[in-house]
C-alpha cells in the first residue's frame, strides 16, 4: 500500500510540474517582444536596406548608361535614313509616359506649311475652333512598331530646345532633315526617385554627334 501511495504521489507531482511548465511557457509567449528583440529586428532591417539601396542605385545608373548608348545609336540611324531616303524624320519623346518613338514624314509638304494649315478658320463661322489637320508624320516601323519605354527606374526630366526652351511635359520632337542637319537638343534623363541632378544627352545639329554628361545641363 505504501508503495502504491508513493507512486500515486509522484505521478501527481509530475503532472503538476508539467502543467506549471506549460503555463510558464504560455505566460512568457504572451508577454510579447522584449526591447532587445525589437532592436535586433530593426538592426537586421537597416542592414538589409544598406545593402539593397546601393544595388538599386547601381542598376538605375546602368539603365541610364544603357539608355544613353541607345539614344546615341538611334540619333545616328535616324540621321542616316533622313539623308538616304530624302525624308524628314522626327524623334518623338513622350515626357509624361516616358516613352519614345520615331516618325517619318508621309508627304513632301514643308513643315511651315503644315503649321499654317493648322491655324486656318472659316471666317463665316465665328465660333469655329481651329481644327488640327492630320499629322503629316507616321510611325517609322523600321525602328519600333509601338512606343518604346525607358528602362525601369529611368524617366525623362525634360528636353531643352533652342526655340521652345525647356519642355517638361507633353511630347517633345527632334527633327532630322535630308540635308544632314537636325535640331539641336538636350535630352535630360534621371532616376525615378531623384528630386535633383540628372544626366544629359546633347544632340548636336550636325554629324549625328551625341555627347553624354553625368550631370543636368539646362542651357546650351
Amino acid at each position: 500500500m505504501d508503495q502504491t501511495k508513493s507512486l500515486t504521489l509522484l505521478t501527481i507531482l509530475s503532472r503538476n510540474n508539467k502543467n506549471s511548465s506549460i503555463e510558464t511557457q504560455l505566460s512568457a509567449s504572451n508577454k510579447g517582444f522584449t526591447l532587445i528583440e525589437i532592436l535586433l529586428v530593426l538592426a537586421i532591417i537597416v542592414l538589409v536596406l544598406s545593402f539593397g539601396m546601393p544595388i538599386v542605385s547601381r542598376i538605375t545608373g546602368q539603365n541610364i548608361n544603357t539608355s544613353a548608348r541607345k539614344f546615341t545609336a538611334l540619333v545616328r540611324g535616324i540621321r542616316t535614313d533622313a539623308i538616304l531616303l530624302n525624308s524628314i524624320y522626327r524623334l518623338s519623346l513622350d515626357l509624361d509616359k516616358n516613352t519614345y518613338f520615331v516618325e517619318v514624314q508621309k508627304n513632301a509638304d514643308l513643315l511651315s506649311e503644315s503649321a499654317l494649315l493648322s491655324k486656318k478658320v472659316d471666317p463665316k463661322k465665328k465660333d469655329q475652333q481651329p481644327q488640327e489637320p492630320p499629322s503629316p508624320f507616321s510611325p517609322a516601323d523600321k525602328y519600333f512598331k509601338e512606343p518604346k519605354e525607358l528602362p525601369t527606374g529611368v524617366v525623362f526630366n525634360g528636353v531643352l530646345k533652342e526655340k521652345e526652351g525647356l519642355v517638361k511635359d507633353g511630347t517633345a520632337y527632334i527633327y532630322f532633315f535630308p540635308n544632314g542637319l537636325n535640331e539641336k537638343a538636350i535630352i535630360i534623363l534621371n532616376s525615378k526617385t531623384a528630386t535633383e541632378g540628372g544626366y544629359s544627352l546633347l544632340v548636336h545639329p550636325t554629324a549625328g554627334k551625341v555627347d553624354f554628361f553625368k550631370q543636368r545641363i539646362d542651357q546650351f
